[in-house]
């Protein structure tokens, strides 16, 4: 079976402005002496990228900004070529990117849904079919009938979705569109999308939420300037995406993995925190834990004057930036003792209960003026590993503590009556 869609050796090659337009330089260059354009005005969008995707399959493109993604989209929507290379496609392809792209401001909903339906390439008995889905899917209705330049920037790509999501392609183009408008029509889309792949949808998604992208996708290509740095098993790759964020930012902190002790902070005259760690109460580690272990939050700290009332505020975030927990002691009604010298202050936990994945512990300290934090700093990274046994979490940052499981039958018993007629 032919992949549904393959890159062949692609590359893509930008030119950095010159300061003269494409004619300028066309009439220039026969009577120019440089023979080519100086390689710091060179921008490899792509370079020599090969992938493939069966099928019926979902295929996660990332990495961070400027590596390549939205330029692979656009070179399988043919908005732009390869400057060599070559892409190929097999069946009808829609594209969920520029939303309510080929909209015209002064048309109606309803023809703005024939225009950009036909330019995906929907004939009108396929548009006809569907329009009342079409519109009932994007939840505008009562103003369909309504100049799409009067919509509201939340309906104009409600109504752009809607439409490219009806086209029931063989390949969907899918960068960052579950980012837009309000939770209830996010859900929809991801609904619609499900809907998509159990028709055999294959799917190209871009994201730069990674958890996402696992509950989307069964295979990833993490790209880097340009360049495939791995691919294949969507969890795979993505743990070593993960792993390469968790880096990076350690080197944004300007210390080693193991020197990110609290060394990225700040604080007042009167105290400052020293240390930040996460022990694991079984093995002793602070650096890896099953999601069960018990473990310990200690916080060194150092005054020069006394501070009364203190109260911590401890915030778990995962490796995408996201908050995974935030533990606060006053909120659990643990009153510290004031802090003067030199000390710890330490919280234990009986299960850190997170799924696979890095984080890190930001911490402030407050003092008796609630919400104005004294000192503050990070943890070195911690590398949890969930409940999972052969393959990762597909999404979420929470491992419930489930006590037990059962199964409940329940019958209802209907007597009849039966009445005699005499």
């Amino acid at each position: 079976m032919k992949p549904a869609v393959r890159f062949e050796n692609v590359t893509k090659r930008y030119e950095l402005g010159t300061g003269q337009t494409s004619i300028k330089r066309l009439l220039k260059k026969p009577f120019s002496k440089n023979k080519g354009v100086p390689e710091n005005q060179i921008l490899w969008a792509l370079k020599d990228v090969n992938f493939s995707i069966e099928p019926g399959s979902a295929l996660g493109l990332v990495g961070p900004n400027g590596s390549g993604k939205t330029t692979s989209l656009k070179l399988l929507s043919k908005i732009t070529f390869p400057t060599s290379g070559k892409v190929h496609i097999n069946g009808r392809i829609s594209a969920l990117i520029e939303l309510g792209a080929g909209f015209h401001p002064d048309l109606t909903g309803r023809e703005n849904v024939y225009l950009n339906g036909t330019i995906l390439g929907m004939k009108k008995e396929e548009i006809d079919k569907r329009f009342d889905q079409i519109v009932e899917f994007s939840g505008i209705e009562r103003f369909i009938d309504t100049p799409v330049k009067r919509y509201s920037s939340g309906m104009y790509v409600r109504l752009g979705f809607s439409v490219a999501a009806h086209v029931e392609p063989d390949v969907l183009l899918v960068d960052e569109v579950l980012a837009v408008g309000d939770a209830q029509f996010r859900q929809k889309c991801a609904r619609r999308i499900e809907e998509l792949q159990a028709l055999g949808t294959t799917i190209v998604f871009v994201a730069h939420n990674l958890y996402l992208v696992r509950s989307v996708c069964d295979k990833a290509v993490f790209l880097l300037k340009g360049q495939v740095q791995q691919q294949g098993d969507v969890d795979e790759v993505l743990n070593n995406y993960e792993n390469w964020l968790i880096e990076q930012q350690i080197k944004q902190g300007g210390a080693p993995a193991a020197a990110m002790r609290g060394k990225t902070q700040g604080h007042s005259q009167d105290v400052s925190i020293q240390e930040i760690e996460m022990r694991n109460l079984t093995s002793g580690s602070n650096e890896n834990f099953n999601y069960d272990d018990p473990a310990e939050i200690r916080v060194h700290y150092k005054t020069t004057q006394p501070i009364s009332k203190p109260n911590l505020v401890v915030r778990i975030t995962r490796a995408d930036g996201a908050t995974a927990a935030m533990i606060r002691t006053a909120d659990y009604g643990l009153h510290l003792d004031d802090l003067e010298g030199e000390g710890v202050i330490s919280l234990k936990m009986d299960q850190i209960q997170l799924a696979t994945g890095g984080y890190v512990l930001n911490v402030s300290l407050l003092g008796p003026i609630d919400g104005v934090a004294l000192a503050w700093g990070n943890s070195r990274w911690v590398q949890v590993s969930g409940i999972s046994l052969g393959h990762e979490e597909s999404s979420g940052m929470f491992v419930p503590n489930i006590a037990s499981a059962e199964v409940q039958a329940e019958r209802t018993v209907i007597e009849m009556a039966q009445e005699t007629v005499s």
